[in-house]
C-alpha cells in the first residue's frame, strides 16, 4: 500500500508525464526536431556558423543544484515550481538536470536559428532592392519622337 502511494505521488509530480503527445506545452521537455535541424543545416550551408547564446549553460547547470532552478533561470516558472515541490523524490530531481540542459540547448538553438532567418532575410531583401534599382537606371530602348 505503501509503494502504490509512493508510485502515484512520483507520476502525479514528476514532469515525465507532462507533455507527451504535446510538443508545443510549455511544461513539455523541449527537443529539436528534425526539420529545425534541417533548417539548420541550411542556413549553415550559406554560411551562417556562428552559434548564439541566448541563456548561458554553465549557468543553468549551476542553477540545477536546486531543483527547478535551471528552469526558474529560463522563465519555465511552472516546470520549475513543479520539479522544486517534488524535489524530496530523486527521480524528478534527477530529471530536473537533464530537462535543464535540454531547455538551455533547445533555446540556443532556436535562438541562432531566428538569427539566421533574419540574417539571409536581410541579405534577400537588399538583393531584390539592387535589381529594381537597376531595372529603373536602364534607358528605354524605344527612340522618343521629337516634336
Amino acid at each position: 500500500m505503501r509503494s502504490a502511494l509512493v508510485w502515484v505521488l512520483f507520476l502525479s509530480l514528476s514532469a515525465c508525464m507532462t507533455g507527451r503527445g504535446k510538443p508545443n506545452q510549455s511544461m513539455g521537455f523541449k527537443q529539436i526536431t528534425p526539420a529545425l535541424q534541417n533548417e539548420m543545416s541550411y542556413y549553415i550551408k550559406k554560411g551562417c556558423d556562428r552559434e548564439y547564446r541566448y541563456f548561458d549553460p554553465e549557468i543553468a547547470q549551476l542553477y540545477s543544484i536546486i531543483p527547478g532552478g535551471a528552469q526558474f533561470y529560463m522563465g519555465e516558472n511552472q516546470k520549475g515550481w513543479m520539479y522544486a515541490l517534488s524535489s524530496p523524490l530523486i527521480i524528478p530531481y534527477i530529471i530536473s538536470f537533464q530537462d535543464g540542459q535540454n531547455s538551455v540547448d533547445y533555446y540556443n538553438f532556436r535562438y541562432t536559428l531566428k538569427y539566421c532567418r533574419d540574417k539571409f532575410k536581410k541579405k534577400s531583401s537588399q538583393a531584390s532592392k539592387k535589381k529594381k534599382r537597376k531595372r529603373r537606371r536602364r534607358p528605354s530602348k524605344t527612340p522618343q519622337k521629337s516634336k
